[in-house]
């Protein structure tokens, strides 16, 4: 029974106030359980605004999804977001009989006991308020379907041509080219010179999980230990932290971001065995959550005015705001810039597809990513995203992250 399982909806509430399936509005249900009741919450649609406040709108959708879900709203927590992000609980005076399709009741719009912060939202209704929310964000971080614009591809091919952008360095491409060659010998010989890759590599090999192997301060030794593929990674990880620490935009949190995204790819590698994907693919998952969001780099260094203006709009803001303001600033969504530069730089197409939000060329893959982005944002939040950082985190995803904190820590 619908009734029974979460939902999602989009609406279009007409001028004479007739609701129905299409664009404009967007309602999440949630339903009751032992414990809590039913939540439903309502915004309007970042992507198409309706040009009217939701405060117009909710009593129409209010009246036309009390009747779609009939019993299953009976005694709902009512939540009507507003655009500037404030969240209302919204108390419905339902006529005694309903019209076809609904009745617009009279709604009384009131704070939260602790405001209309989406703190005061999750705290007064618990868990059925978070899930509200993870369910309207899943529609509005939806890939755009409208044809791509003269303004964002001029956007695209503008990042991709700029000087700054982000790139590892020396290093990783030699020894990339060495790992593939599974020459760890090699992979050595080019770390050696760089005292601080070659420091940070000794101090995870000797990391509590290698106690057994004993204490080694030799990098021919420490790369053994490790493997040529995860030395590969640190590498990477090493050179892009300690080359962006700081960047163009003074607001952007740089290594907040590379925390979130070394999280992402830990978690997307530790979901491998649960979607029956071969261990083989460790290091292609691992990178392919490193990289998921490194468009909000490439802006950040390209376009930092941009990037300002947004980060003004987010700051402690809920998703949704969030991913309205990310519409209004940015000519495309950061996943394109994500997907620009990964083929810049010759990822494969699986990559930058699932990154793109793509599922043609790998479903898997992109239903991995997906849920890998959720997990990294509950395991290292990072402000940008407009995405709840409340989620679940698998006791899987939870061990793999911890592998990476010694190596994190001494990246200053």
């Amino acid at each position: 029974m619908d009734g029974l399982n979460p939902r999602t909806f989009e609406l279009a509430v007409a001028a004479n106030g007739v609701v129905g399936p299409g664009q404009g509005l967007v309602a999440a249900f949630v339903p009751a359980t032992v414990n809590t009741p039913a939540v439903v919450a309502l915004a309007c649609d970042p992507r198409h605004d309706p040009g009217r406040p939701i405060e117009e709108l909710a009593p129409h959708a209010i009246g036309w999804l009390r009747a779609e879900l009939d019993a299953a709203v009976h005694d709902a927590v009512w939540v009507a977001i507003d655009n500037y992000g404030r969240f209302y609980r919204a108390t419905p005076e339902f006529p005694t009989t309903l019209g076809a399709g609904g009745t617009a009741p009279r709604i009384m719009f009131t704070p939260f006991d602790k405001g209309v912060g989406i703190d005061a939202f999750y705290t007064e209704i618990g868990a059925p308020a978070e899930a509200a929310i993870e369910l309207l964000t899943a529609i509005v971080e939806q890939p755009s379907q409208n044809p791509m614009t003269p303004p964002m591809a001029e956007f695209l091919d503008a990042i991709e041509s700029h000087g700054n952008l982000p790139a590892p360095g020396l290093i990783f491409q030699k020894i990339s080219v060495a790992a593939e060659e599974g020459d760890a010998r090699q992979v050595a010989s080019i770390i050696q010179p760089d005292p601080v890759i070659s420091t940070l590599l000794i101090n995870y090999a000797n990391a509590a999980r290698f106690a057994a192997a004993g204490k080694t301060a030799s990098v021919p030794q420490a790369v053994t230990r490790l493997g040529t593929g995860f030395v590969k990674r640190v590498v990477f990880v090493a050179e892009m932290i300690t080359r962006y620490q700081k960047g163009a935009c003074p607001g952007f949190d740089y290594r907040g971001f590379w925390m979130n995204a070394v999280a992402t790819g830990a978690a997307m590698r530790a979901l491998l065995p649960e979607y029956g994907i071969p261990a083989s693919r460790a290091d292609d998952a691992f990178t392919t959550g490193l990289v998921s969001g490194i468009g909000w780099l490439a802006v950040a260094e390209t376009y930092p005015a941009l990037m300002t203006r947004y980060l003004e709009r987010c700051k402690d803001a809920d998703p949704i705001t969030k991913a309205r303001a990310q519409r209004e600033i940015f000519p495309c969504e950061i996943s394109r810039v994500s997907e620009r530069y990964l083929q810049r730089f010759e990822f494969p197409e699986a990559v930058s597809a699932a990154v793109a939000g793509r599922s043609d060329v790998d479903r898997q893959w992109y239903d991995i990513l997906a849920r890998a982005i959720r997990i990294g944002q509950a395991l290292s939040p990072f402000e940008c995203l407009a995405i709840p950082s409340t989620l679940p985190v698998p006791d899987a995803c939870r061990a793999e992250w911890a592998n990476w904190q010694d190596f994190l820590a001494a990246i200053r």
